[in-house]
């Protein structure tokens, strides 16, 4: 793969079998789209001199069995933003795996929701276990990497074509997390693995020109699912839950997850550039993301959604496979660990639930006030589906929400610093909002397409100061985040 593909690429997905996870607010695109001049209600901030990109499942093909939103290929959504104008461009990840189906013009692989392991013969050095690469997007050292966190880094270039594994230099040839942080200070990329076999976890460190510097390995008692972890100052956290991988109950039909209370829930807590992690026990709790992370005094606090059940079956009955099934979109919480005495303390912070936390990043690893995610508003309904924006100001204990209306779902907030601000909430949070139906009123055919909204960080249950209208509705989608114009540097 290159950097220099140009061939535009077609979806042929029917959805025949009428998968939920297919349907509805999962539907994929069936075609990339070229640089569209947006239209824009409102005004864009002067400040928003960039481009916010989110990754998300975007399947190209009929899948071949049971289809899971984890095995869609990665369709990149780009919004370009400059002098109060945005346009649009959406691009497949050309992934080898991907690239090994266009060759036979079908699905090869099967997925979580239907294990299939496909030969050498069939698709080449792209290996028996896709790699959708569509996850997140994160930049660093000049590097845009597309992730999944069940395979390696896929590096794609600013205006979404494909170069294509991004391996460190040959040092991280197998999984690699879908959250890797970057030090604010020191430029420094701190990364993870989870395995299916011994060790189970691994620690990377990248620095800030894109080198590898170590892989430190830390030791579970089994195959542990790991979605986000905390990186402070001084350490890197990681909580070892009861949610297991399966995968022998995988190839036998079953969930690939596992939700196990006998392993318990631990807290490690690993000093930079050191090897030995030192753990503490607390009471179950799975959490899919956190917001941050810090130590003061001896304590370290961390926060982040909780969940203390399974929460991501791949099975056909399960909830994630359902479009009508109630979610578990976990509750926002804070541990706080004394380092020296080794008592953990989990304490709710809101009993509204919600998920992908996000805050300021340059506040990343160090005491922070403001804290953003996505929420139910009433009834939680689809897992993922939220239609909240939500902010917290930890030192008021106010809390603002913006509804987005009935029948819409809101995507990840992602927080933008405002380049001539001073305070840490001087910005705006850009998410999507889709509406849930096809048609933007039942009574018309005109189609309801997604927009990517502005919100005043300071304001947030002011709701939008600006629109942009996209062209098409877009499937649910996972994590994205905001570049900043090649010579415009993000405010510290």
């Amino acid at each position: 793969m290159t950097a220099t593909e140009h061939t535009r690429l077609v979806g042929t997905v029917t959805n025949e079998r009428n998968q939920p996870m297919l349907g509805g607010l999962f539907t994929p695109l069936a075609t990339e789209s070229e640089d569209i001049e947006l239209a824009v209600t409102g005004n864009l901030p002067a400040g928003l001199n960039g481009m916010y990109i989110r990754n998300g499942p975007n399947p190209m093909f009929e899948p071949r069995g049971g289809y899971h939103m984890f095995d869609g290929d990665a369709m990149l959504h780009r919004v370009l933003m400059s002098e109060g104008i945005a346009t649009y461009r959406s691009k497949w990840v050309r992934t080898a795996a991907l690239q090994a189906e266009i060759a036979v013009g079908r699905s090869l692989y099967g997925g979580m929701g239907e294990l299939h392991l496909p030969s050498r013969k069939e698709v080449g050095n792209a290996g028996p276990i896709k790699n959708p690469a569509n996850t997140n997007i994160v930049n660093h050292a000049g590097r845009f990497l597309a992730l999944y966190e069940a395979a390696p880094a896929t590096e794609v270039t600013a205006d979404l074509s494909t170069i294509g594994l991004q391996t460190f230099g040959g040092a991280i040839t197998g999984p690699f997390t879908a959250h890797p942080k970057v030090d604010p200070r020191t430029g420094e990329l701190h990364a993870f693995s989870y395995l299916s076999e011994p060790p189970y976890l691994q620690y990377h460190l990248i620095d800030a020109a894109g080198e590898f510097v170590r892989t430190v390995d830390i030791e579970l008692a089994e195959a542990v699912v790991m979605h986000d972890f905390v990186v402070t100052e001084d350490y890197v956290v990681f909580v070892d839950s009861p949610l297991l991988m399966d995968l022998e109950s995988a190839l036998n039909g079953g969930s690939m997850f596992r939700w196990e209370p006998s392993h318990g829930t631990r807290i490690g807590v690993l000093a930079h550039g050191e090897t030995q992690t030192r753990w503490f026990q607390t009471e179950d709790a799975y959490v899919n993301h956190f917001w941050n992370g810090w130590v003061k005094d001896g304590v370290l606090t961390f926060s982040g959604s909780v969940l203390t059940s399974e929460a991501y079956s791949t099975s056909e009955a399960s909830a994630m496979n359902t479009e009508g099934a109630q979610a578990d979109p976990g509750l926002p919480t804070r541990f706080t660990v004394n380092l020296s005495s080794g008592a953990v303390v989990q304490e709710r912070l809101d009993e509204l639930g919600g998920d992908v936390p996000r805050i300021n990043e340059a506040y990343l690893g160090v005491e922070n006030r403001y804290r953003y995610m996505v929420a139910f508003s009433g009834v939680p309904d689809v897992i993922g589906h939220f239609d909240t924006v939500v902010s917290y100001d930890d030192l008021t204990g106010d809390r603002a929400t913006w509804f987005a209306g009935n029948g819409m779902v809101v995507g990840e907030a992602v927080f933008v610093a405002d380049p001539s601000g001073v305070a840490e909430n001087d910005g705006w949070l850009l998410a999507m909002v889709t509406p849930r139906s096809a048609a933007a009123d039942s009574s018309t055919s005109v189609a309801a397409a997604t927009d990517l909204v502005v919100i005043d960080a300071r304001d947030v249950a002011a709701g939008p100061v600006a629109r942009v209208h996209l062209p098409d509705r877009l499937p649910f989608g996972f994590h994205g985040n905001y570049f900043a114009a090649a010579g415009e540097k993000p405010r510290a």
